[in-house]
């Protein structure tokens, strides 16, 4: 399988086509059991997320009236911190308030005693909720539920209540070291004496202010920043920049392959925790609960390669793929390097996001082989398109934008009256999908886009669960551990026809002002 960016590339396999045939061996006792176990975790899944409602809705309740209370004492920065956090999510977006890097700095005592207490309630009630939401999320891993989505999302917004909860940062896969949080790998960094810079990544100390006046150290000597980009013009002696998850080869400039590597980094904590169910199964998550990190330190980092133009992405792939030319961006499954280049008139998030989103689910293996070649192709690009709606903000990550191009493209589509049947787009492969007229493509890939907003945003994440899982099953193939790969209308329990016409009263909800362009064409 490789993956493309381009929304209506025509790409012949890589990997020849072979039949897959799944096999259901269940006797009918063995289903009538496995409808009452799925009937009972329904009933638990929805008994928690109505738990969960209430939770938050007391507490939103106990929010405001604090902020109200401040405000009255003048301690508006707090008044507003409680309204922020009163505020229902959205759910058409998934927004996730990135975790600080700090303790919490104690609640003053210069103030007067009145703005301290509320103060100190404000506190109070935060630690509380998150307690509460870090009991609730063991409860979702528990039979019959054992939920690992609703179990991370109930933990990460435990951890965003209380920043300090050390047991949820250390599931998410934190230690303190003084006043920081830190994960393993920057622990060991700063062990190590290097410190994080924001334009040329992890540096020795002492290397800091040599840098910052135009000097580079250079395979032990020191020269300066003209000569070391002389030096690696030639892709093959590279800046390579290293940071927890990822390394970047580029030979456009260090600075820039910092600035990608950290937007990878923000990108991957926040897959990693929105798609936790893809990664792990409800014994992995209980073993973290039990002392357990979530951070992987042995796996090879992702590798990225990032040319100074296009011309260079152009030479170094056109022997592979001879349509390269019409790409932004590429995940090669054969060396598992996602490939990029340099082109100021081109906003590089969108592809970025798109082809690390191939990267992490196919890389979930370290085995060779194919993926949706032969059914459900459609859900492997449509979230990645999805996945391009992904914005880090100011001490926030946001993803599902409605008013994202590709989520536009899917609804305008559809308005104009073109839909494929699920059951339909659901039994095309790799080849069979991609190898539509590229006018048709360009169609696909919308509702593929559209299909994978649906499934995640849908009666508030209704049906999120279940899109995990198929893709889950899609990528790790069928084995004697896992069940066959199973259509969503299995997995979701609703007849395709049903999730047609929901699809449609979606796409119709969508309909708000835009100024975004109808397509990406």
């Amino acid at each position: 399988m490789m993956a493309i960016s381009s929304s209506f590339a025509i790409v012949p396999p890589i990997m020849p086509q072979r039949m897959i045939h799944l096999c259901l061996a269940f006797s009918f006792g063995a289903l009538t059991f496995l409808g009452v176990a799925e009937a009972a975790e329904s009933r638990q899944l929805e008994q928690l997320k109505a738990r969960h409602a209430t939770l938050r809705r007391d507490y939103a309740e106990t929010l405001a009236s604090l902020a109200h209370d401040l405000e009255a004492v003048g301690a508006i920065d707090a008044a507003g911190e409680a309204w922020k956090l009163a505020v229902p999510p959205n759910p058409r977006e998934i927004v996730v308030t990135r975790l600080p890097s700090q303790v919490q700095p104690e609640v003053p005592h210069d103030v007067p005693a009145e703005e301290r207490a509320l103060r100190l309630k404000l506190r109070k009630a935060r630690e509380q909720q998150s307690t509460e939401l870090y009991q609730l999320s063991r409860q979702a891993l528990s039979p019959p539920t054992r939920s690992v989505q609703l179990a991370f999302e109930l933990l990460r917004e435990s951890a965003v209540q209380n920043p300090d909860n050390a047991i949820a940062r250390k599931v998410l896969g934190f230690v303190r070291a003084g006043d920081e949080w830190l994960t393993p790998f920057e622990r060991r960094k700063r062990q190590a004496g290097e410190v994080w810079h924001d334009r040329y990544g992890w540096l020795p100390k002492d290397h800091v202010q040599r840098y910052e006046a135009g000097e580079r150290n250079y395979e032990g000597r020191w020269i300066t920043a003209e000569n070391e980009a002389e030096l690696r013009r030639d892709f093959d002696n590279c800046w390579e920049v290293r940071t927890e998850h990822y390394l970047v080869k580029t030979n456009h400039s260090l600075e820039r392959g910092v600035e990608v590597a950290s937007r990878l980094e923000v990108f991957h904590d926040f897959f990693m925790e929105t798609f936790a169910g893809f990664f792990s199964g409800p014994e992995d998550l209980k073993s973290l609960f039990g002392g357990g990190t979530s951070r992987a330190t042995s796996r090879s980092p992702y590798e990225i390669h990032y040319y100074r133009d296009r011309n260079e992405y152009n030479q170094k792939l056109v022997v592979e793929f001879p349509v390269i030319g019409i790409t932004n961006g590429l995940y090669f499954t054969k060396d598992r390097v996602a490939y990029f280049f340099h082109d100021p008139t081109l906003t590089l998030d969108d592809t970025l996001y798109h082809e690390a989103t191939h990267q992490l689910m196919y890389e979930c293996l370290p085995r060779q082989r194919e993926v949706a070649t032969q059914a459900h192709f459609w859900v492997i690009e449509g979230i990645a398109c999805y996945m391009e709606s992904f914005r880090p903000g100011e001490g926030l990550v946001s993803l599902g934008n409605v008013n994202h191009d590709r989520i536009r493209a899917a609804q305008y589509r559809y308005e104009d009256g073109y839909y494929v049947p699920l059951g339909q787009f659901a039994a095309k492969g790799l080849h069979q999908f991609q190898s539509e007229p590229s006018n048709v493509l360009q169609k696909n890939y919308s509702q593929a886009a559209g299909l994978s907003h649906f499934f995640m945003h849908y009666d508030d994440g209704r049906y999120r669960d279940a899109l995990v899982e198929h893709l889950s099953q899609l990528y790790h193939g069928v084995g004697a551990a896992r069940r066959p790969v199973q259509n969503l209308a299995v997995l979701t329990g609703v007849a395709y026809t049903t999730l047609d016409r929901q699809y449609g009263e979606y796409m119709k909800s969508l309909a708000a002002p835009a100024a975004t362009s109808a397509a990406r064409e």
